[in-house]
């Protein structure tokens, strides 16, 4: 996530805070009533955390950045715009003309985020 808020160009405290609050996570489950040893959480955002929905949204921004700066991908063409990708929380949709050409090109940028992203 470090790489992430690093990348939308926020500054140095916000930076700071996000680091702070995710760093050396722990969590601990009950399992049949009885409490398991404490275990660390290397990947996500809070449940519940106030700040997790815009982590989610900001990261979430890099890919559709990276999805419509990518002229291989090419997007459906309205008049004189061209849209490649429409998001809603956590739904996207993509609009892309030229499936075979553009279709691993788009899929190539997802999994090239999820890898950076941590979700792979």
């Amino acid at each position: 996530m470090r790489q992430q808020v690093k990348e939308m160009k926020f500054g140095n405290k916000f930076q700071k805070m996000v680091e702070s609050i995710y760093s050396r996570q722990e969590a601990r489950v009950i399992i049949n009533g009885e409490m398991i040893n404490s275990f660390e959480i290397e990947k996500g955002v809070r449940q519940g955390c106030l700040l997790s929905p815009l982590l989610f949204i900001m990261t979430l921004e890099i890919l559709l950045r990276k999805i419509r700066q990518n002229m291989e991908i090419k997007g459906l063409r309205i008049k004189n715009e061209e849209y490649k990708t429409q998001a809603f929380a956590d739904d996207l949709v993509f609009f892309i003309e030229e499936p075979i050409k553009s279709g691993p090109k788009l899929i190539k940028e997802v999994e090239r985020y999820g890898e950076v992203a941590g979700l792979t």
